[in-house]
């Protein structure tokens, strides 16, 4: 106990001394407190990006997410959300290009800048500020199950603590700060992943015997029938490539890259990245059937923390169990900020002689919304994920449009969302609405609202500002067609997605390589063409 004391106060101390270092040379302005003076070289960018996306759902809900369904979440989160840089990179050069141009830092304000419609801005703003408190949420809720498993008690003490913690140092400096202390934390949990799989590992003899053992006792886990059906597997890779972007702590950096060679930089490495940062958890949550079998599906979110403490004991595991901390802490802080903006920028008026006030208050009480939420709802991490990303994917083809197409109605913006995001409060709260539908969007199935919220409001989207405007389809059509110079890495990557359901192992569950299922080295194997294609396109 006093080692798991140690560890974590050591953390959490070296954490604020280095937000307090990490706030030098930052201004107060908001370019400067928001966008970081749009200064993030491209490894700078993709480590914050990085550090920023994976977060406690990263950690907690994939680990959990493995214990109950197996090695097909790997190459859902890992290939799927290494896939999102496409989507990235092809918002990102003009994001960053119309926030220089409008003096915008968040998307709504970019919607503002191309329609000239405060509604629309308003209403984006409205719905990304909702969206992101569910997430938010999810980040108390993993440090209060961190704190638990190393000194016992309720998991509501380490919710409050972590989030007072992280509102300090938020608070302290803007995005450079939180910039910088995300490299620091997000390298800290990266690493200490990898040593927490490795005490795993070594404690199951290694992992071709841990692997055998587990295809011999629970051999479905290491198959997707059962556990997917193509369906969903489609579904969800299309909820990530749709959502991510519209994270306004994404966004945010985005806007706040140097160039666009710095975007570029990014998306061709991420996917790397991706799968370094979810296999350690998820191999950890398949792998706690060996140790720890029959937990429910709001016990199997601690299965990472059993194991670790489990295989390394408490100096270790306490140790390694600051990784979790790290991943989540460096996301909540940006989520804080990022959020901030939305509400400060966007939803409420400016003053300019109590704007840092403003910043800071608006600061705190998004942290009590989130520390409230993670303490009252009985939703898992996954579950509380997948509702954040299935609101945030109905904004992207109005953030798209509106990148992209000078001609836009703002009216048509907010039918859009609006119209979107009904189908998909349909899907939560009257999922009966979907019962006699070729899917249905209820539980584990929740990705696949992303097919009838994403064709609303497209459908929406275009009509109405054809309505509107008298603009002709072909001219909104012909934004989205890529350009003849860039139609055939679009049908690379086109194929990458296709050929990333891999239907023809569908069943196959037999192991391979180091105790893999071969469609998993399939999967990185096509992150690794993704990688290349993507090379060529941002060259």
């Amino acid at each position: 106990m006093t080692s798991a004391w140690l560890a974590v106060g050591t953390y959490c101390v070296l954490m604020v001394l280095f937000a307090i270092w990490a706030r030098r040379d930052i201004g107060r302005d908001d370019e400067s407190y928001y966008l970081a003076g749009r200064s993030l070289a491209g490894p700078i960018l993709l480590a914050t990006m990085a550090a920023t996306n994976f977060s406690a759902f990263t950690v907690y809900g994939a680990s959990g997410a493995a214990y109950r369904i197996g090695l097909s979440f790997l190459p859902i989160m890992a290939f799927g959300t290494g896939f999102m840089a496409v989507s990235m990179y092809s918002l990102g050069k003009r994001a960053r290009a119309l926030s220089a141009k409008h003096g915008a830092m968040t998307a709504p304000e970019m919607i503002f800048g191309q329609t000239g419609s405060k509604q629309a801005q308003k209403t984006m703003a409205s719905v990304l500020v909702i969206a992101t408190i569910p997430y938010l949420a999810l980040q108390p809720r993993a440090a209060g199950i961190v704190v638990s498993a190393l000194f016992g008690g309720p998991e509501w003490i380490g919710a409050v603590l972590v989030t007072i913690l992280v509102v300090a140092y938020t608070l302290t400096g803007g995005l450079k700060a939180v910039v910088r202390t995300d490299l620091a934390q997000g390298l800290i949990a990266l690493i200490l992943l990898w040593v927490g799989l490795a005490l795993v590992v070594n404690d199951a003899g290694g992992l071709q015997n841990a692997m055998s053992s587990l295809a011999s006792s629970q051999p479905s886990l290491l198959g997707r029938e059962g556990n997917y059906t193509l369906l969903i597997w489609s579904c969800t890779l299309l909820l990530w490539f749709f959502a991510d972007p519209m994270f306004p702590q994404l966004y945010q950096r985005l806007c706040a890259a140097k160039s666009d060679e710095d975007i570029g930089f990014m998306a061709k490495a991420y996917p790397a990245i991706a799968w370094l940062a979810f296999l350690p958890p998820i191999l950890i949550g398949a792998l706690g059937h060996l140790e720890f079998s029959g937990l429910d599906r709001a016990g199997s979110d601690n299965i990472l923390p059993m194991q670790i403490m489990e295989s390394g004991g408490v100096w270790l595991g306490g140790l390694v169990l600051v990784a979790g901390l790290a991943a989540l802490m460096s996301t909540m802080d940006s989520q804080l900020l990022a959020t901030g903006s939305l509400v400060t920028r966007d939803l409420l008026s400016k003053s300019s002689s109590g704007e840092g006030r403003q910043r800071d208050m608006v600061i705190i009480a998004l942290a009590i919304l989130g520390l409230v939420l993670s303490l009252w709802s009985d939703l898992s991490i996954l579950d509380l994920g997948l509702l954040a990303f299935s609101m945030y994917a109905v904004l992207f083809p109005s953030v798209y449009l509106a990148a992209h197409f000078e001609e836009l109605d703002g009216r048509a913006v907010i039918a859009s969302i609006l119209s979107g995001e009904a189908m998909v409060l349909l899907a939560v709260e009257y999922p009966a609405f979907y019962s006699d539908w070729w899917i249905e969007p209820v539980g584990p199935a929740m990705p696949t609202i992303v097919i009838p919220s994403l064709l609303v409001a497209i459908l929406v989207l275009v009509v109405v500002n054809h309505v509107i405007s008298n603009r002709s389809l072909s001219e909104v059509v012909s934004t989205i067609v890529p350009s003849r110079s860039k139609f055939v890495p679009a049908l690379g990557l086109l194929a990458v997605f296709i050929l990333a359901h891999d239907y023809w192992w569908w069943e196959e569950n037999a192991t391979w390589l180091l105790g893999m299922p071969v469609w998993i080295w399939w999967a990185a194997a096509l992150s690794a063409v993704q990688t290349g294609i993507m090379s060529k396109v941002t060259d």
